[in-house]
C-alpha cells in the first residue's frame, strides 16, 4: 500500500504539489464560471450562453414590436413570444447553474481526495 502511495506522489506534477496549499481555499462565483469554459464540456457552456444571448436579443426585439403594435391581437401574439423568451432564459439559467454546481462538486471531491492522500501519508 505504501508503494502505491509513493508512486502517486512521484506522479504528481509541480502544479499538483501546490494543491495542498490551496485545499482550504474556497472558490468564488467568477472562478467557477471561468472553469465552466474549460474542460471536456466547454462546448455545452458556450452553446448555453450563446442560446441565452440569442434568446435575450429576440426578447428585446419582440418587446419593441409589442410596444409598437396598435392591434390587440398582434400585441397578444408578441406578448406570447416575450413569455416564451422568458421561459427560454429561465431554462438556460437553470442549465448553466447546474453545470457550475457539477464543477463545484467535482472540485470538492478532488479536494477531499487530496486531504485523504495527505493524511494517509503522515504517520
Amino acid at each position: 500500500m505504501n508503494n502505491i502511495d509513493e508512486e502517486i506522489k512521484k506522479a504528481l506534477s509541480k502544479a499538483d504539489h501546490k494543491a495542498p496549499d490551496q485545499i482550504g481555499e474556497e472558490s468564488g462565483l467568477f472562478e467557477i464560471i471561468g472553469l465552466s469554459f474549460s474542460g471536456r464540456q466547454a462546448w455545452l457552456t458556450y452553446t448555453i450562453y450563446a442560446l441565452g444571448f440569442a434568446t435575450f436579443i429576440t426578447g428585446v426585439w419582440m418587446s419593441t414590436k409589442f410596444f409598437a403594435s396598435t392591434d390587440i391581437k398582434t400585441s397578444l401574439a408578441w406578448l406570447l413570444g416575450i413569455i416564451v423568451c422568458l421561459f427560454g432564459l429561465a431554462i438556460v439559467k437553470v442549465i448553466s447553474w447546474q453545470q457550475m454546481q457539477k464543477l463545484e462538486i467535482l472540485r470538492e471531491i478532488k479536494r477531499l481526495e487530496m486531504r485523504i492522500m495527505l493524511l494517509s501519508g503522515q504517520p
